[in-house]
Formats: structure tokens, sequence, C-alpha cells
């Protein structure tokens, strides 16, 4: 009896060491984890740069996926993975002096062309951007009269009128003005022929403005009621239309022009 217990148990672990062997017991093998991604390429947006305005800044975005819409300042990471984000990154500039990199963003100081390079993840990228200058500064032209009407009929003579009428429909006359700039607010020194005076406005953004305020010259008031424009460069584009009334003479003229060939003094 001794010797058939002994054998049965001796069958039994034989058994049990054949079914391990042939991986009934086994657990499941386990996958080795992928390698970590690396990043393969650094853009720095906006692709192929940008313009700036004197004066201006921008924020330089250092997280967060590629944007759907608009342009972000910012370095952008691809990875081996497909995946893609932007990542804080050392930013530098070939010259401080036209854009200077302050903080988190980068500011316009002057007229001119810079190279902006963004370092990170042992990776750079560069983008050549360019700073226009903005509404500030001495501008000279003409503008030229489009409509110009009046009540009384003296008035309309004198400044309407199609023989003597100092600014009759298709007159163009001169003018300069010098814009200073706080912040939104203009303010511009300005002469239209021998009238003078002070015009105030604002800086709506993108180089657009708006203006009004009085000139005068003796008897003499043109007060200039809008000024819709904008300035390209060293170019400015406006609308404009006032009203000009003389002492003595009953009721005013009502003038609309557009400016023609403004350009910066340099």
């Amino acid at each position: 009896m001794a010797l058939r217990s002994r054998y049965l148990g001796i069958a039994l672990l034989t058994l049990v060491t054949a079914s391990c062997a042939h991986g009934v017991v086994d657990e499941l093998p386990t996958a080795p984890d992928p390698p970590p991604a690396t990043a393969t390429k650094l853009t720095l947006t906006p692709v192929g740069g940008g313009t700036m305005l004197a004066g201006g800044a921008s924020e330089i975005t250092s997280s967060g996926p590629f944007p759907s819409t608009g342009a972000t300042l910012g370095a952008f990471a691809q990875y081996s993975d497909g995946s893609g984000q932007y990542v804080p990154a050392t930013w530098t500039s070939s010259d401080p002096n036209v854009i200077a990199v302050a903080g988190t963003t980068l500011a316009a100081i002057a007229r001119g062309e810079a190279t902006i390079t963004a370092s990170a993840l042992g990776l750079t990228a560069t983008e050549v951007f360019r700073v226009e200058p903005n509404m500030a500064g001495t501008w000279s032209g003409r503008y030229i009269v489009d409509q110009c009407g009046a009540g009384a009929g003296s008035i309309y003579e004198a400044i309407c009128g199609t023989t003597a009428g100092v600014l009759k429909v298709g007159t163009a006359a001169p003018l300069t003005f010098t814009i200073t700039k706080n912040g939104p607010d203009l303010s511009a020194t300005s002469a239209f022929g021998e009238l003078r005076g002070t015009l105030t406005g604002t800086d709506r953004g993108q180089n657009f403005l708006t203006l009004k305020g009085d000139l005068k010259v003796n008897r003499t008031t043109l007060s200039v009621v809008y000024w819709d424009g904008r300035v390209r460069t060293d170019v400015m584009d406006a609308f404009i239309g006032f009203e000009v009334r003389i002492e003595g003479l009953p009721s005013w003229a009502q003038v609309t022009a557009h400016l023609d060939g403004v350009t910066r003094q340099r």
C-alpha cells in the first residue's frame, strides 16, 4: 500500500510538471513599453514671420495645441508619435533695437527687420519679422474736395461757388500735420493752408485713426467733424468732413474730401 501511494504521488507530480511545460498555467507575456516620443521638428509661428507696429508688443504662447484659426506667436514642437504642441522656448532677436525680447513678449521698438529665433528641445526655428512705424510723425500732402454745400447764397459763393469758391468741388488744397501718440490718444498739430489748430482723436488699432477739432484764421473757422483714416507704412488715406464758418456771414458750408498724396516726412 505504501509503495502504491508513493507511485501515485510521483505520477501526479509528473502530470503537473508537464502541464506547466505546455503553458497551461503560465501568465500571458507583457508587451514592452513603447519608446518615449522625441521632438523631431520645431516651427516658429506665424509661419513666414509677420509685421508689427512700432510701440506694440505680441505675447508669446508656450503651451497648447496648434490654433485652428488666427496667427499665434510661439514655438510649436512636433513629435515622433505624430503629436504636437507649443512649448516653452528661448527667444532671441538679431536686432534688439528693432524687436526686443521682453519677458514673454516680443516688443516692436523701431522701424526695420529682425530675425527671431526660438530654441527648445535641442531644436531651433527662425522667422523674419518686420516693424512698421505707427501713425506718429509729420505728414504732408493735400486734400481734394468731393462735395461742397451751403445754405445762404453769400457763404455758398465764397466757399462752394463754381467761379470764386475757395473749396469748390475738385479743389486740391495743401495740408500738413504732426501727430503725437500717447497710448490710443492722438493729438495732431495741423495746418490746412493758412488755417491752424490742433485736432484730437483715437488710434483704433491696426493703424486706423479718427480725428476732429477746429482750425482758424482771422474770421474763418474750419471744424473737422470726422476724419476716418488709415496709415499704410508711410502713406495715409482718409475721408474727411468739415464745416466752414465765416464770422459775419449767415449759415455755413459743409465739405467732404479725401486725402491725396499724404505721406510721412522723414
